[in-house]
């Protein structure tokens, strides 16, 4: 298979017609007529992912956060992106990325992530997340634990003016999210569940009434990994998850 194949097999289930305007998924580095002998899989283009990948057999690395967003004035060893370039370039590991494509797309980062929970009848919540309902309504407590184990998550923060007695209808938006809390609201959430709001925003957000779960933005989309190396494996091509993290974890105190 070659890699123009491979980005042409992704868009079949993440059609990068979907993309935002802002966003820049598909090939960053690379040669389309490449040869694939095996693909890596993970959340972020970091030079130890490429490293990783590389030694693990792989030629591409598909990543979900695009390893080239912004223009770029020069490529040097200075920053981790220009590291990273660099790398991808000196091992011949093309970079692929499935960005807002595979945010929005059917069985995309949103819809595992509700699947995970366990929701059903899910509405779109607009251009990003869901809104459906628990099988069985949970005691608010109940249901941060239960978001927390099904997202293998290291902490879930849930702020409310009052918090509701039971969580049965539930909204949510992988990633940074934080502008579609008026839509769960307005669509009867007991919570909403995203990453990296502003601290004006959730004051706002809670001073209305909705109570707001926050995740680190990593985590909550590293949970739809899996899935999406499953998708692009469908193809028959050989796939590996590289589980490395652009971040590491914090010193809580």
């Amino acid at each position: 298979m070659k890699v123009r194949e491979l980005v042409q097999h992704i868009d079949s289930f993440a059609p990068f017609e979907l993309c935002e305007e802002w966003d820049n998924s598909g090939l960053l580095v690379g040669d389309n007529d490449s040869d694939i002998t095996r693909v890596g899989v993970c959340l972020d283009a970091v030079t130890c992912a490429v490293t990783e990948a590389h030694k693990r057999g792989c030629n591409v690395l598909v990543t979900h956060h695009p390893l080239i967003f912004r223009p770029l004035k020069r490529i040097t060893a200075s920053t981790e992106q220009g590291r990273t370039i660099l790398e991808a370039a000196r091992l011949n590991v093309s970079v692929i990325a499935a960005h807002t494509n595979w945010d929005k797309a059917y069985g995309g980062v949103n819809d595992t992530l509700a699947a995970l929970l366990g929701l059903n009848d899910c509405e779109s919540l607009g251009d990003f997340g869901l809104c459906g309902i628990l099988g069985e309504s949970m005691r608010t407590e109940d249901f941060a634990h239960h978001v927390r184990e099904s997202w293998g998550l290291s902490r879930l923060d849930v702020y409310a003016s009052a918090m509701p007695e039971r969580v049965s209808r539930v909204a949510l938006c992988g990633g940074a999210g934080s502008e579609f809390w008026t839509a769960a609201k307005s669509m009867g959430a007991d919570v909403y569940i995203t990453a990296d709001m502003k601290y004006h925003e959730l004051s706002d957000a809670v001073n209305d009434g909705m109570t707001i779960a926050l995740a680190c933005h990593g985590e909550m989309e590293r949970a739809s990994i899996p899935e999406l190396a499953r998708k692009i494996s469908a193809c028959g091509i050989d796939t590996e998850i590289i589980g490395v993290n652009a971040l590491s974890e914090p010193i809580r105190v």
